[in-house]
């Protein structure tokens, strides 16, 4: 990578300190940039400072690359090992020898470049030496920041493009998958006409519809969250300058806060829960029997009675993945059940349950970490690890909380997280799962 233009603003008042502090020296500061096709590092000069015209004449590639008289070391050698080489250098081209002094600008046990100082009046002292190799470790971490800070830029920018690009998809995805979705639902209204509200086949047509209207609410909400990725992609990779005070930084200036799980605010308003729980209930009873599953529910006037502070798509959202969970890793026959009428100081209570396996102990410490999937990763159910983490964001949004059990001791067993219509409760001692969901309550 070539230096910036504050690189080399930098070494080039470093050489004028230098010549300041030494009088007449001439000096030139040189860049490694890797190694040719002899094995040979590759110096590039990005400052130098001449009290002299010859300058060029001993700083040419021959002399550089030749052995000094008072030492068996060439700056190839000085370059592979870092060590500082002084002795007095002779060009046929002038009467009058120079004192050379070359130190590779070492940071992190990596030459970054060279430093070469020349001059005629008289050796380079220890003391001088011991100074100049002061200034080059500056010189140094200079080179190494420059370097890092054009990798990451580069880095910033290819990434830019590649989420660019994925942007695109994403939008002409989300372009195509509207018109199979409003497909399914005008296909499902068509049904529902056809059918009367006796007919078995209803509600299924009529949880088509549900659905479909779910999943339109969702694809805008993708939407508006890649919109988002989008303006951030748009802005400049070239970071501004930092105020006089950083102190005074907004702490939202230096840190976005992150999306929301649902790539939008939640809008948390008092509703009653049956008339959320409603349809997700209708479809999951009829997935049961598909699924061989037994499920069991509150009655609905339970759910109608208790009015919470939510926001419907989310607590939709949340019951949903708890539930799909329990079909997934429960065995064939096994019990799920929703389960409402809970309630503690200011908080309502939905019990989400299954009799199934259990959930290891040494898993749930980081069952609601995201891509997290535990014992279940080594199995061949698929999953993404991204349910329970989704569902503990929203329902912290909303001001709630979810806690876990599992397994199930026997005084859960007998408490409110267990429906009585189960035919043995207790025979699901030291297995089975619940969560609990825990949601505000209108002051």
């Amino acid at each position: 990578m070539p230096a910036s233009a504050e690189l080399v603003d930098l070494c080039q008042a470093h050489l004028e300190l230098l010549r300041r502090t030494f009088g007449e020296v001439s000096s030139v500061i040189y860049l490694t940039l890797g190694m040719d096709s002899e094995a040979e590092p590759i110096l590039v000069p990005i400052a130098q400072m001449s009290e002299s015209g010859d300058l060029n004449d001993w700083l040419n590639p021959s002399i550089r690359r030749g052995a000094l008289p008072a030492s068996s070391m060439t700056m190839d050698d000085a370059i592979s090992s870092g060590a500082l080489v002084a002795g007095t250098l002779a060009s046929p081209d002038l009467d009058t020898p120079m004192e050379r002094l070359v130190m590779p600008l070492m940071h992190q046990d990596i030459v970054m470049g060279v430093l070469v100082m020349l001059r005629s009046d008289r050796p380079w002292q220890a003391s001088e030496q011991q100074y100049l190799q002061t200034v080059s470790v500056s010189l140094a971490a200079g080179c190494f920041l420059d370097r890092q800070n054009q990798w990451l830029h580069q880095r910033l920018k290819t990434k830019q493009a590649l989420q660019g690009e994925q942007s695109e998809v994403f939008h002409n995805l989300l372009h195509q998958f509207r018109n199979p979705l409003t497909a399914i639902g005008t296909f499902g209204k068509l049904m529902l006409r056809r059918l009367s509200q006796d007919d078995p086949n209803y509600r299924l047509a009529d949880g088509i519809v549900r659905e479909s209207k779910r999943l339109t609410e969702l694809v805008t909400d993708f939407d508006a969250a890649v919109d988002v990725g989008d303006v951030d992609i748009a802005q400049a990779v070239t970071p501004p300058l930092l105020p006089e005070s950083s102190e005074s930084m907004d702490a939202a200036t230096l840190q976005k806060p992150l999306l929301p799980a649902l790539g939008r605010s939640l809008e948390a308003i008092p509703q009653f829960l049956g008339q959320v729980l409603e349809p997700l209930i209708t479809v999951t009873a009829a997935a049961a029997s598909e699924r061989h599953r037994q499920f069991w529910h509150s009655p609905l006037a339970i759910f109608s009675r208790q009015l919470v502070v939510i926001d419907a798509q989310a607590l939709q959202e949340v019951i949903a993945n708890l539930l799909d969970n329990a079909f997934k890793y429960a065995p064939a026959q096994a019990w799920v059940w929703l389960l409402g009428g809970l309630s503690k100081d200011h908080y309502v209570g939905i019990v989400v349950g299954d009799s199934g396996p259990g959930i290891p102990l040494g898993d749930q410490p980081h069952l609601f970490e995201r891509n997290y999937r535990g014992v279940q990763a080594q199995g061949t159910i698929p999953g993404t690890g991204l349910g329970l983490a989704i569902a503990q964001a929203l329902i912290t949004q909303m001001g709630g909380t979810l806690d876990l059990v599992s397994p199930l001791s026997s005084k859960a067993i007998q408490s409110s997280w267990v429906p009585v219509i189960l035919d043995q409760p207790l025979s699901m001692m030291d297995h089975g799962t619940v969560f609990i969901i825990w949601l505000p309550t209108p002051d």
